[in-house]
């Protein structure tokens, strides 16, 4: 597993993730594993983030949507 911390390019379908983009790299999502949310306080700015592990067409991998936008949070291999 590693970490990355990138901004993505993420298509949805009714607020879903669908397709990812990273890197030039495009990500098909074949099933959402999970799911949660959580908040986070920094800098005097609350963050909501929405959490989404999902089986991609090339692995699994970790997004989250926030205040900054989409988000890739980590990849396994």
């Amino acid at each position: 597993m590693h970490l990355y911390l990138e901004p993505i390019d993420v298509h949805t379908q009714q607020e879903l993730p669908i397709t990812v983009c990273w890197r030039g790299r495009l990500f098909d999502v074949e099933r959402i594993l999970e799911t949660w949310s959580s908040r986070h306080a920094w800098w005097g700015r609350e963050d909501i983030r929405t959490y989404y592990l999902m089986m991609t067409s090339r692995g699994v991998i970790e997004i989250y949507s926030g205040t900054d936008g989409w988000m890739l949070s980590r990849v396994w291999d």
